[in-house]
């Protein structure tokens, strides 16, 4: 089915797409790799086989107080059933109940946003949750892609010497558990290097591996998810350039706006490229099998 990409969005129609895009890509890694989607009028979840939470959730939550219970039970017993280590629960602007983040803790689920500091000090966020932008591709900073150093090439992840690259990358951009960001690597041998539904990117300064990217379009917007850059790399440039290339790589395809949610440390990087706060935030909560 040819999706459809948004031309002419109002302010709450973008704030909207970066959820949007989010459960696009959750649908995208079930249906890709063989895993299990569900979507009621209330509650969305997938789970795929990779290590990584990303690729097991509940979201899209619209409950009554009266349910929110009960599906959350429910829930963690649908992936006990499928024998999951771990999912995340995650939360936006229209998730109701507008208490449900204490439900979630007080079933046991971790608000990740608080706990990320000891789980991946190189995420840092905060108890509100990872900030929302959005960014009109006609209306970015070009310039960013030459203010890069010398030696700084962009390619897209095409075998296996690239995806090992681009794994360290992640482990050492955001200082996360290395089964973490092998769930990317997992997806990509699973689907063919180079054919999963997102696009891997590769930084290189001067032949050496120091910063990543994924494209995703879904949601009728463009996104990014892995943007990292390796601590010796940062201050030079290098994030503002590989956030940029690929949605001007998706402006060519015909996409006009861009969406993605950013750690703390990442904002001012993508204001600099053109990306501007919608006001909405994300939250994750994360259930480990006890």
């Amino acid at each position: 089915m040819t999706e459809t990409i948004l031309a002419n969005p109002s302010d709450v129609e973008l704030a909207s797409a970066v959820d949007e895009n989010l459960y696009a890509l959750f649908r995208a890694m079930a249906n890709s790799l063989g895993g299990e989607l569900e979507e009621r009028d209330g509650l969305g979840r997938h789970l795929a086989f990779p290590t990584n939470p990303m690729f097991k959730g509940a979201w899209r939550t619209r409950l009554s107080s009266g349910e929110a219970d009960d599906a959350i039970h429910d829930t963690i017993a649908w992936f006990k059933d499928r024998n999951a280590p771990f999912f995340f629960w995650w939360t936006g602007q229209h998730t109701t109940p507008d208490d449900l983040g204490e439900r979630l803790v007080a079933h046991g689920l971790l608000s990740m946003e608080e706990q990320m500091h000891d789980m991946a000090p190189g995420i840092v966020s905060t108890a509100s949750g990872a900030p929302g932008m959005v960014a009109d591709l006609l209306r970015m900073n070009e310039a960013a892609l030459t203010q890069a150093p010398p030696g700084f090439t962009i390619e897209e992840v095409h075998d296996e010497a690239g995806l090992s690259d681009f794994k360290r990358v992640l482990v050492e951009g955001y200082e996360i558990p290395e089964p973490m960001a092998d769930g990317w690597a997992q997806a990509a041998r699973r689907q063919g290097i180079g054919r999963t539904p997102w696009t891997m990117y590769l930084g290189r300064l001067n032949g050496q591996a120091v910063a990543t990217n994924m494209l995703f379009n879904g949601g009728g917007v463009a996104s990014v998810y892995g943007v990292a850059t390796v601590p010796s790399a940062r201050g030079q440039g290098i994030g503002g350039a590989i956030t940029l290339k690929p949605l001007l790589e998706a402006r060519d395809m015909g996409y006009r706006y861009a969406v993605l949610f950013s750690t703390e440390m990442g904002v001012r990087v993508y204001e600099r490229i053109g990306f501007r706060p919608t006001g909405a935030r994300i939250n994750r909560y994360l259930w480990r099998k006890g």
